[in-house]
């Protein structure tokens, strides 16, 4: 068995947003990003590959898409997944997150549901996802982080900056226990260059000084593995503030030095598309498999041990 933390999982390719800073174009050849004709592994198939990379060494298998919940079997494969003896986490845009979604997710052994929060009011979420569902999203959170563990995500970009300080105290009314705040990630596709350029924020030097002179806290930094994290701890009953930055990253000389194409994150997870294809590169589909295929054919630990490795 080998020491590898997480897996990615994207499990369809439908999603109901178009969240700007999404990658999108024909030029895009990576993770889910892999076409929109090739097909979607079933639930029988998943469990194939994952009952193999569990028991390689995989401690936590992280579902995301698109959108999960756009699944009618999400829940049953959380559950089959969850019984492999992993944790299992589920990232959702939140639409479709009703009070019976989140209800059937909890009795199918999730561990954690992470749910995109980046804006605070209307207009601001039209804008950044293309719907105007904030309400909707809104209350759907509300309710169900009453049911089950949740944590909210905020990608951060020049253009939701100033609404910081407004989501923290927005989860701090919901009860939520917890917000990241994530650096805008560099993938290649089509006017990803300018985007990134105009939208990236260095949250350590524009969040981080921000926030400890507003709640009087500092900022401790996490030994984790991978991206930067760094946390403060509230008074009792505040929302833990979390910063994760890919500048701090797994790199590897042999093959990220080598790689024309720069992604900003480097190895940290090992990834799998909608398609079975898996790879520990977030841009670039040259150092990967057929998942399924490995699997039915007995190649597939050996393959983990080289990703591990």
């Amino acid at each position: 068995m080998f020491d590898l933390p997480k897996l990615r999982v994207a499990v369809t390719r439908e999603c109901q947003m178009r969240c700007i800073y999404c990658p999108r174009g024909s030029s895009v050849s990576m993770e889910n990003y892999n076409g929109h004709t090739s097909k979607s592994l079933n639930t029988e198939e998943l469990y194939e590959v994952l009952s193999v990379l569990v028991a390689s060494g995989i401690k936590t298998v992280h579902f995301t898409g698109g959108e999960p919940l756009r699944r009618d079997d999400i829940a049953c494969l959380v559950s089959k997944t969850k019984a492999l003896g992993t944790s299992v986490e589920l990232n959702t845009n939140g639409v479709d997150l009703t009070a019976a979604k989140a209800l059937e997710l909890k009795e199918s052994g999730l561990d954690l549901l992470k749910v995109s929060f980046d804006t605070p009011d209307n207009q601001s979420f039209k804008e950044m996802t293309g719907l105007d569902m904030f309400d909707l999203v809104h209350k759907n959170i509300k309710q169900a982080i009453d049911i089950l563990p949740v944590r909210l995500n905020c990608v951060v970009l020049r253009r939701n900056l100033p609404f910081v300080l407004q989501l923290i105290r927005m989860a701090d009314s919901m009860g939520a226990p917890a917000i990241h705040f994530l650096d805008l990630t560099y993938y290649p596709w089509e006017g990803a260059i300018d985007f990134f350029e105009k939208e990236f924020v260095d949250l350590t030097v524009t969040i981080r000084p921000m926030l400890e002179a507003e709640f009087g806290k500092t900022f401790i930094n996490m030994n984790l593995r991978g991206c930067h994290f760094s946390e403060m701890v509230r008074e009792e009953g505040k929302t833990r503030v979390v910063l994760k930055e890919a500048d701090l990253t797994m790199r590897n000389r042999k093959v990220c030095d080598q790689c024309p194409t720069y992604c900003h994150e480097g190895i940290f997870t090992i990834r799998m598309s909608v398609d079975g294809y898996m790879n520990f590169c977030p841009c670039v589909n040259s150092h990967g498999i057929d998942a399924l295929q490995s699997a039915r054919n007995g190649q597939l630990v050996e393959v983990m041990a080289g990703y591990s490795e």
